[in-house]
């Protein structure tokens, strides 16, 4: 058997982990299917006995799973039984999409029937603002609520809802509503929000004195810290990539020197085929070393551009020295 010593080049090992990542997301999705299919039939049992609540659990966590057409439609019906009339109704559309997508007439028919019948039983609520601030945020239930929503009634499930707007400068303003289970048509009316009081000084909104050096922004320390920290864990990152790679290159070297003379031709006899599997092993370390330390440097320089210009009045000044020695290697930070 002819068996050569050879260093693997940048290209040959992102393409194994790239091979690497597919064959774990391959291993996963066998994995996660059986419990799919297993929670989409006790869902199906549960819905036979009348267990609507239990059923709606098992459907929704087999869909997250994996994601099905089929079990789709089975959660919007359940949602249905339920009362969640909204959360059914936008079920059915996606299922209605899909179906159209893949030429499934029978099931596309079924739920554009299924949603038409819900649509003179759905609940609608509309948030209405006569004048918007500007960075106006809304949410509903504590989820960000699209501004295209403002002024438009949109479907919601039955139940109490909170319904609150914020904006910068402004007094946050909330308030709760109750959606009935039938057809109803219900409005929330948003004040014009009040204007928020001045920050104290020395509160924790107020800005900071400015320095000496003159006025400071109050988001050049967060980035010239931020910078500092990634410039310094990127560096050290590949200052040990290069260690590694270097100490574990020379090895190599050192090896494959010696097994020149003993495996003319590159063939190696039985008895030194452990030694070459061990330099090739070492060469392989060498080159992982190397591809961290152009990962780390990439890191470094980044958080390098993220550092003040020396002009800036931050006043924030840092310094990244490259540390090299006997036993040593890193870098040396000053701020």
């Amino acid at each position: 058997m002819k068996r050569g010593l050879s260093f693997l080049g940048p290209g040959v090992l992102l393409g194994a982990v790239a091979l690497s990542g597919a064959a774990s997301a391959q291993r996963a999705e066998r994995a996660v299917k059986p419990v799919a299919e297993a929670l989409f039939r006790q869902g199906r049992e549960l819905f036979k006995r009348g267990q609507f609540a239990e059923a709606c659990d098992k459907f929704q966590e087999s869909q997250r799973l994996e994601p099905k057409p089929g079990t789709l439609l089975n959660l919007a019906v359940c949602h249905e039984k339920v009362g969640k009339l909204a959360t059914a109704w936008a079920e059915l559309g996606s299922v209605e999409e899909i179906a159209r997508r893949e030429g499934r007439k029978d099931r596309e028919g079924f739920a554009r029937a299924q949603r038409e019948a819900l649509e003179e039983r759905l609940a609608r609520l509309e948030v209405r603002m006569a004048e918007p601030p500007a960075g106006l945020r809304l949410t509903l239930d504590g989820e960000p609520l699209n501004g295209a929503a403002l002024n438009a009634p949109f479907p919601i499930d039955p139940g109490r809802h909170r319904v609150a707007a914020a904006a910068p400068g402004k007094r946050a303003w909330s308030t709760e509503v109750e959606v009935p289970s039938e057809r109803a048509a219900i409005v929330v009316a948003v004040p014009a929000l009040e204007d928020a009081p001045p920050a104290a000084p020395g509160s924790a909104g107020a800005p900071p004195p400015p320095r000496a050096g003159g006025p400071v922004s109050g988001r050049e320390p967060r980035a010239g810290s931020a910078g500092m920290v990634l410039a310094a864990t990127g560096f050290s990152v590949g200052a040990i990539g290069l260690g590694v790679g270097a100490v574990a290159g020379a090895l190599t070297l050192a090896r494959s020197g010696a097994l020149a003379e003993a495996c003319p031709d590159d063939r190696c006899p039985p008895s030194r085929r452990g030694e070459l599997d061990a330099a090739n092993t070492l060469a392989n370390v060498s080159n992982a070393g190397f591809a961290v330390l152009a990962i780390g440097a990439g890191v470094g320089v980044a958080g390098l551009l993220m550092l003040p210009a020396q002009g800036s009045t931050s006043g924030a000044r840092a310094a990244l020295t490259p540390v090299l020695g006997p036993g040593v290697i890193g870098l040396r930070a000053k701020f």
